[in-house]
């Protein structure tokens, strides 16, 4: 019994643990950026891209926006936008960057693994 109570306050200290890594990310990323930073993924995000989403396609409908809207709040062109979530153009960083930004999450999150 008392290694199981073990086990457990060390998975509790590695959660902890892990939620400092976060908030510590969060905090770095928000004062380079100068806006909040979402450092947790939706199950709606996780979903659409298990669905087969695009990350950029995910975040953004997770935010109830439409290309139009993400073009004007990033500043790059909806047909742009559109053809990344195709998957027709891959953006660049500088592109990616900017979409990020207008979502609130880390530039990591709209880029797609190599084996998906």
């Amino acid at each position: 019994m008392s290694n199981a109570i073990n086990e457990d306050a060390d998975d509790i200290a590695a959660v902890a643990a892990a939620r400092a890594e976060d908030a510590t990310f969060a905090a770095r990323v928000e004062s380079e950026r100068g806006v909040p930073v979402e450092v947790t993924i939706p199950i709606e995000v996780i979903e659409a891209n298990l669905d087969g989403a695009h990350p950029l396609k995910a975040w953004r409908e997770y935010r109830d926006w439409t290309q139009l809207h993400l073009s004007f709040k990033s500043g790059v062109g909806r047909d742009l936008i559109a053809q990344i979530e195709t998957r027709r153009k891959q953006g660049s960083v500088e592109t990616l960057d900017r979409i990020a930004r207008a979502l609130g999450v880390p530039i990591e999150a709209l880029i797609e693994d190599k084996g998906e």
